[in-house]
């Protein structure tokens, strides 16, 4: 699978924010079977294309291209997986963190069912804790709207939102999980904190401050396209990292620029994190954190989680566990073995989430690389990249104990137990 580097996978960049210009549709033509913007070839006719435009064409082509980019998700066969087995049994002691899934009820139309099939899958793979999104440019109430909306599920299914670290060990001692709310930025118009308080009562522990694109907070990865930038946090911005820390909300710096990473990193007292984030020196793009960033957060004592969207780790879009341990690799030399973690940003409900965002070309333009075939690594892939780990790059019991789960504990407990 060929792909442009700005290319992003529909299902990662589900909250994103793009302006689109006029002078992508330059080339564009109805009635070809094929045209070319900007080197892209969008076919007008064939659904498993790499590139597809999605404009005028009827429902059941729509459903034949998200079913296309539904299967080109898949990473391992059945006969790869079974051998997550063995690491499952060796390190099923070990504190196991999902530190990002975007699976809330109602986002990208996750229903209970969804949601609750996800946290099955996780508590399958052996998660201790995850963390879910409930929104990124949302209004605080569509934000509630997801909290209460999920709340009930997670009751059902005995999953309960950690307050302090000691909240997960006692889980699970107890062989229980349990979760929290993360926001992945707040892009809508906002320009005072008043929200903030009651979002984290409700259980929202970890926030972000922008999703790609620039808001009353900090300049997002849109503006990582500029390696002269220096724009980064607002005094708004400032004033929500003081304030974060204050009330024992850990900093995210996915999606915002490295500029905003580097200045946040200056400013926070606390350890702050990248959720879920890939190397650029591993794979340029945009959407992935520079060495400068990834050692910026490191300097706090926090950690850069890497990701298991095909299109963040390489050129061809794959998200097997060699190039993904590459990716942590790479951090680990930046910033220790202990600055590294795993998210698997995984939407788990891939193909109603392709029904609704393939169309939406004002901010998935085919012209622009978008909403090409990708793979996307599951959770269950954490124990594919432990192997990878521990057998080409001779990693301890230890440092994987660390990876899964540790590294993010320690940041954890640093912002949140008195």
């Amino acid at each position: 699978m060929k792909k442009s580097l700005l290319t992003l996978s529909i299902a990662a960049a589900f909250f994103a924010n793009i302006t689109v210009a006029a002078e992508i549709h330059q080339g564009y033509s109805e009635t070809a079977k094929q045209y070319q913007v900007n080197g892209n070839v969008i076919s007008n006719v064939d659904t498993s294309a790499n590139l597809w435009n999605p404009r005028g064409k009827s429902p059941e082509q729509l459903d034949a291209r998200a079913q296309f980019l539904t299967d080109a998700a898949d990473t391992r066969t059945a006969e790869q997986k079974k051998a997550d087995a063995a690491y499952m049994e060796k390190y099923k002691g070990a504190i196991v963190i999902n530190s990002l899934m975007p699976t809330s009820v109602g986002v990208i139309g996750n229903t209970v069912e969804s949601f609750s099939r996800a946290i099955e899958r996780n508590r399958d793979a052996g998660v201790t804790h995850f963390s879910s999104s409930i929104g990124a440019f949302h209004p605080k109430d569509v934000m509630f709207t997801y909290i209460n909306d999920s709340d009930p599920v997670l009751k059902d299914l005995q999953v309960t939102k950690a307050k302090t670290s000691q909240d997960i060990r006692d889980a699970k001692a107890k062989g229980q999980m349990t979760m929290m709310y993360n926001s992945q930025g707040f892009d809508y118009n906002l320009d005072n904190l008043d929200y903030v308080d009651e979002l984290h009562d409700s259980g929202v522990n970890i926030m972000n401050f922008v999703y790609n694109s620039k808001n009353h907070f900090a300049t997002g990865i849109e503006y990582n396209a500029d390696p002269l930038n220096q724009e980064g946090l607002t005094k708004l911005g400032e004033e929500f990292i003081k304030l974060a820390n204050k009330r024992g909300i850990i900093v995210d710096t996915s999606h915002s620029s490295d500029a905003t990473a580097i200045q946040a990193a200056k400013i926070s007292t606390k350890p702050i994190m990248a959720s879920h984030n890939n190397s650029s020196a591993v794979y340029p793009m945009t959407r992935n954190m520079s060495d400068e960033a990834i050692k910026a957060v490191g300097s706090t004592g926090g950690v850069v989680c890497t990701n298991g969207i095909g299109v963040f780790l390489s050129k061809d879009g794959n998200a097997q566990a060699e190039t993904m341990a590459a990716h942590v690799v790479h951090t680990a030399k930046l910033i220790g073995k202990k600055g590294t973690c795993y998210a698997s940003d995984y939407t788990h409900n891939l193909f109603d989430a392709m029904k609704i965002q393939v169309p939406m070309v004002d901010k998935y333009p085919p012209e622009k690389g978008f909403a090409s075939p990708s793979q996307m690594a599951g959770i269950e892939d954490v124990w594919a990249i432990v192997a990878v780990l521990e057998n080409k790059y001779d990693w301890s019991e230890q440092d994987i104990r660390g990876f899964l789960g540790e590294n993010v504990m320690r940041v954890y407990k640093a912002n949140w137990d008195k």
